[in-house]
């Protein structure tokens, strides 16, 4: 089992840590957020969705990649799942290109140019890039982190 930790500095003062699994984690954290009088923010995957995405990745030098190569997931949904897993395990919306050609190659997978790579995703707003040559970055859409999900499912199993 994975352990995480958690740490945050209210502006007004109040401190809030936490080490353990996920789930304990976002628990605690929203009774904290609440009783500051903040609600948690609705966009977060429930716990036992983001231990799915703890479960298949890890981080090496790199950065995040899949624990796992599987035959039928080809270097594209590789990207998807890497961006997914990236949003919701390192609160991370966009990830440069650079961060992610690296995780994907070192989940076992030569990606090529990520531009004609993530073309088609982008094309049917599975992604979205920013940013031109050097400083390109890639973001998952929702229709997206939904195709990166059931094909995640396949490295779960």
């Amino acid at each position: 089992m994975t352990n995480f930790r958690l740490r945050i500095k209210h502006p007004s003062g109040a401190e809030f840590e936490a080490e353990g699994p996920a789930e304990l984690i976002l628990k605690e954290k929203d009774s904290f957020l609440t009783s500051l009088g903040q609600h948690p923010a609705p966009e977060r995957q429930p716990p036992q969705e983001q231990a799915q995405w703890a479960a298949i990745t890890e981080t090496g030098r790199e950065g995040l990649r899949l624990r796992v190569k599987h035959p039928e997931i080809k270097a594209e949904t590789a990207a998807l799942i890497l961006l997914t897993a990236w949003k919701y395990l390192g609160n991370t919306q966009k990830l440069s290109a650079l961060a992610l050609a690296k995780g994907i190659k070192s989940s076992g997978y030569s990606p090529g140019r990520l531009d004609r790579l993530l073309a088609r995703a982008d094309k049917e707003g599975l992604t979205t890039a920013s940013g031109t040559k050097r400083s390109r970055a890639y973001q998952i859409t929702a229709r997206g982190a939904e195709k990166a999900w059931l094909e995640a499912r396949k490295l779960a199993a």
